[in-house]
């Protein structure tokens, strides 16, 4: 007999692609396996060593990171659509065609400046990074030792002009640390994240709905998308409840179709019109970006006012500020503060601080919380 060749590929070239796709959609699900002594800790210890471990392996960081932009790839202009073709001649048709217009231009205007500081959240880098052209001292953690360095540092500026003296001499100046993972000093208030493996200058906390962390150079950006999400989302899911309560409700054959993974599966078979699956799609979408924009825009007003952290006030580092309220949000969103839930203002009203001078934030030692800012350990997630 003579043997036929397959042209199909071979076993193994099959198996290993096979293989990798596999393993890259189960990590979306799979959970790490904890020992058998931390299988015996209490739920809420188990939960916290799964988040450890898988905030160390990067795996689930970067997929939630890569489904969390698609859906607002998805959500933003397919939302846009139905508010302006749809449900704003719905609503305001009778008011005038000057009403329908401008609310038309409203819709656009909160699209756009949503999209605006959610890009720029995630194109301004908040790290501190070892480069050429950093000015300031980054020496190996044994060419030196802390307390030659610790007193004072004095390196030249980026652009040679005069030097930048930092003056370690006050015991409540907040010190410089040392990451071992970055092998540099990092200045106060900067901290390394393990998922971005980097040290974050101010760093608030590592958001998981725009895939990075938050720190001095883009907490203004996150703070104003917060806002923005909170009002498209609660406002924006009250006019989409209210279209399908009047138009899509009456059109529909059961409540069951109110659950859009029924709704998509009837719309293959032309049950239901594609545009009343996407209101379905939106709804639930619109509802969790609004709450979750409370929590952050509330929570955000909150530590900008008081001078700090979020990342501080979790971890209980003792810090205080003598600052006032005013000077608290300049140093986030520059002068004429407010004006940036308008537009974004970078070019025209920087912040008043570098990331680097913490003047009026000192160490708190007579707070109830740790007493010695060194102790602090400055590796985190």
């Amino acid at each position: 007999m003579v043997s036929r060749r397959s042209n199909l590929p071979t076993t193994g070239e099959v198996s290993v692609t096979e293989l990798k796709s596999y393993n890259y959609i189960k990590s979306f699900f799979e959970l790490p396996k904890l020992s058998p002594e931390d299988e015996k800790l209490p739920f809420f210890k188990r939960f916290q060593k799964l988040r450890e471990i898988k905030s160390k392996d990067g795996t689930g960081a970067t997929n939630t990171k890569i489904l969390m932009r698609g859906v607002m790839l998805f959500q933003a202009p397919t939302m846009l659509y139905a508010f302006l073709w749809h449900i704003v001649p719905f609503f305001f048709s009778d008011y005038g065609p000057w009403a329908e217009y401008y609310m038309r231009v409203l819709c656009c205007y909160i699209c756009i400046n949503g999209l605006a500081n959610w890009l720029c959240v995630i194109l301004y880098d908040p790290a501190y990074r070892k480069s050429k052209d950093n000015p300031f001292l980054q020496v190996g953690g044994y060419d030196q030792p802390p307390d030659q360095f610790v007193p004072m540092i004095e390196q030249s500026s980026a652009n040679g002009n005069g030097h930048c003296v930092y003056d370690m001499s006050n015991k409540e100046a907040l010190p410089w640390e040392y990451c071992k993972d970055c092998e540099m000093y990092i200045p106060p208030r900067c901290h390394h994240c393990n998922i971005c493996k980097r040290c974050i200058l101010k760093r608030d906390h590592h958001c998981y709905m725009v895939g990075n962390c938050i720190g001095f150079k883009n907490q203004r950006y996150f703070a104003v998308l917060a806002f923005y999400a909170m009002v498209t989302g609660l406002v924006g899911g009250y006019f989409t409840f209210k279209y399908i309560q009047l138009v899509v409700w009456p059109q529909l054959d059961s409540w069951a179709y109110l659950f859009f993974p029924v709704a998509i599966w009837k719309s293959l078979f032309g049950a239901i019109p594609g545009f009343h699956v996407l209101l379905l799609v939106h709804l639930p979408l619109e509802f969790f970006f609004g709450f979750i924009g409370f929590v952050y825009v509330t929570s955000q007003l909150t530590v900008i006012s008081s001078g700090k952290t979020l990342h501080e006030l979790a971890k209980k580092v003792p810090v205080k500020s003598t600052l006032s309220v005013n000077k608290h949000f300049r140093s986030v969103f520059g002068d004429f503060w407010a004006l940036n839930f308008l537009f974004p203002m970078t070019l025209i009203f920087r912040q008043s601080d570098d990331g680097l001078h913490w003047d009026g934030i000192k160490i708190d030692h007579n707070g109830n919380e740790k007493k010695n800012y060194g102790d602090y350990e400055n590796k985190t997630v």
